[in-house]
């Protein structure tokens, strides 16, 4: 069933604030991380990270989405499932953000936001894929 409009602004407006926090925090990711997508020399865990991170995001933000495969295979799947993500965050959140299915370091910092907190950005700067997604800070 699609959000409806209010729960949707209420997530976003939570993630935009918590973005802002993150993204002008002291958290240590790793900021020289290698980008990720189609002429990319993609790392299997950082391909992992991004698929759990935009399934996690899909079921928060966006439960119409199907879930992708999280097979650590970069693909046409994945692809589609980063630029729709891109598109969600230029929408809601950052106009900067570009929509071309490489995870550089805007996107990276979102899917750490925005996406599992375990694996990404739980308050601690400790997630498992804080190591592999390529960030600002």
């Amino acid at each position: 069933m699609p959000m409806n409009s209010l729960t949707r602004t209420a997530v976003l407006a939570g993630a935009a604030t918590l973005a802002l926090t993150a993204l002008t925090g002291t958290a240590e990711a790793r900021v020289g991380a290698p980008y990720i997508g189609y002429g990319q020399a993609n790392n299997g865990s950082a391909v992992w990270c991004v698929q759990h991170q935009v399934n996690a995001f899909f079921k928060k933000s966006a439960p119409w989405h199907e879930q992708i495969s999280e097979d650590s295979r970069f693909g046409p799947q994945t692809d589609e499932a980063i630029r729709f993500f891109q598109r969600e965050v230029k929408r809601d959140l950052s106009p900067s953000m570009d929509v071309d299915g490489i995870v550089g370091p805007l996107t990276g910092t979102y899917l750490l936001i925005l996406g599992d907190p375990v694996y990404g950005r739980d308050g601690n700067g400790e997630g498992y894929c804080e190591d592999y997604l390529p960030t600002y800070n």
